[in-house]
């Protein structure tokens, strides 16, 4: 198999090339499904209230300000609960299919860090790789697809 034989070649490349590909395509399907002035709206909104929860004496006003906070975070979650539905179901395929590629190619540890730690060992498998990976390119796409 074709996938197999590129885990083989090159472990690191292979766990760049489909975080890569991955993080691309989940934060295009966020990009994609998401109204990004109102989340930008309630995001400032957010800061706007926790800067005055800051300073504030009065109990009457800090249960209407935690209130509105409440009812921003809910419609916030509920934005993000979309692209999350859309994508969870084929993640989660992906990544039973690419453990099982990297067992039979018999990969464990990709890096290395030179001495054994305790719960986490040696080293970081494709999983670790992919978690921190998905860190940076998330970062990118996001810069790159103004998001």
């Amino acid at each position: 198999m074709f996938i197999i034989d590129f885990i083989k070649w090159s472990p690191i490349v292979s766990v760049i090339l489909f975080t890569g590909v991955m993080t691309f395509l989940l934060t295009w399907v966020y990009k994609l499904t998401i109204n990004h002035r109102r989340y930008k709206e309630i995001n400032e909104r957010q800061k706007e209230l926790r800067k005055e929860m800051k300073g504030l004496k009065d109990p009457k006003r800090l249960q209407e300000i935690q209130e509105e906070t409440m009812k921003l975070s809910m419609e916030s979650m509920k934005m993000s609960f979309k692209p999350m539905i859309i994508t969870f179901i084929p993640v989660i395929i992906i990544f039973g299919l690419l453990k099982q590629a990297y067992a039979l190619a018999e990969i464990g540890n990709i890096i290395y860090w030179g001495t054994n730690l305790p719960i986490v060992g040696n080293g970081g498998g494709w999983f670790f790789c992919y978690v921190v990976l998905g860190l940076i390119f998330s970062f990118a796409f996001r810069k790159i697809l103004k998001f």
